[in-house]
């Protein structure tokens, strides 16, 4: 199958869902070298029909080695559990179901191996587009994904309180993370230490009064990975401070919408959600500050960035007469970014080749 061809289930199910039988149909990937790791990402247009909206799909591979070393039944079971079951749940928390709009829509999915499948309205036909990763996010590009961010998390806090039982139910399919297990493959996990190692030579071409200590980190971390890894995403150990997680919240999974004829990004939306956990919020906070932003900017504006999350949070909670200082007090918080702040160091470190 070429890189731009649809797979039969997907075809069927298309001419299923829209009846436009007879009608040219167009696909084109939209992932660049490297991107696709799960699979094949396409465009699906009717060029012939002015009105119709195009559609994204995501197909698994079917390549068998690849299908296990990257655990793609689970992922693509994990990311339909969380389209067909927490955000519906999520979206039952306002009267006005469109007040949670942080994912596009599913229009239509298949589990059956190995023609795993997901079809999601395309964003880009509502002025959603990718930030490129040629260009380092800039503050704003930054706010605007931590207040999506905690649009999610907030979610999670909210079912939480108001109905226990319903949340637990949602954490017992995510509960067990789908890349750091107690079963990670060793292979795995000497890619994420080659990449600390690298990190740490390239630092030992800077200077700087924190380059030894980082450097001593960095090989702490490598020394104790696998270890590390687990610790930072057990979320039950955090319980009630815990909540459903995207898991790979980095620059490629966030779509922005801008003021017109403007650079300044206005809401964001999050994509590919197959590495959803239950984990600490602030794991998804530092793997995106870590692996996609630049220390300058950190350095700058890290309290405004945890302000604009922290206070978003509380928007929301509010919205739904929570108070957020009894849910995730600040001081809780605060504590987290001290605990797993190394979270982002690894993911930091494992975002190197890409």
């Amino acid at each position: 199958m070429s890189e731009n061809e649809l797979s039969d289930a997907v075809t069927r199910v298309l001419l299923e869902l829209y009846q436009r039988h007879g009608t040219p149909m167009v696909s084109q990937p939209m992932a660049g070298v490297g991107e696709n790791a799960y699979g094949q990402v396409l465009r699906v247009s009717w060029p012939t029909i002015a009105d119709a909206a195009t559609v994204v799909v995501k197909m698994a591979p079917r390549n068998e080695a690849r299908r296990s070393h990257m655990h793609v039944v689970e992922y693509y079971a994990r990311e339909v559990f969380m389209y067909q079951e927490v955000f519906p749940v999520f979206r039952e928390l306002s009267q006005d179901p469109n007040t949670f709009t942080v994912p596009p829509a599913l229009q239509a999915y298949c589990l059956k191996a190995p023609d795993e499948f997901l079809i999601f309205e395309d964003l880009s036909e509502s002025g959603f587009l990718p930030n490129s990763r040629s260009i380092m996010p800039t503050y704003d590009i930054v706010i605007c994904s931590l207040k999506a961010l905690a649009e999610l998390h907030a979610c999670s806090f909210i079912v939480q309180r108001t109905d226990s039982v319903q949340f637990k139910k949602l954490v017992e399919f995510v509960k067990k993370d789908n890349l750091f297990t107690p079963e990670i493959e060793e292979v795995t996990i000497e890619f994420g230490k080659v990449q600390l190692r690298r990190a740490r030579n390239i630092l030992s071409e800077s200077d700087g009064d924190q380059v030894a200590a980082v450097q001593e980190v960095l090989q702490l971390c490598e020394q104790q990975l696998k270890s590390l890894a687990l610790y930072c995403v057990d979320g039950n150990a955090q319980a009630p401070h815990a909540v459903i997680c995207h898991g790979d919240f980095w620059n490629n999974n966030i779509l922005y919408r801008h003021e017109p004829n403007s650079d300044q990004p206005v809401e964001a939306k999050l994509i590919d959600f197959q590495m959803s956990r239950y984990a600490p919020p602030v794991l998804d906070i530092v793997h995106y500050l870590f692996a996609c932003t630049e220390k300058e900017l950190r350095d700058e504006h890290f309290p405004a960035f945890m302000e604009a999350y922290y206070n978003t949070l509380h928007l929301k909670l509010a919205s739904c007469n929570l108070s957020l200082e009894d849910i995730y007090p600040r001081s809780v918080f605060n504590r987290q970014l001290q605990l797993f702040g190394v979270y982002g160091l690894i993911m930091g470190a494992f975002s190197l080749p890409f």
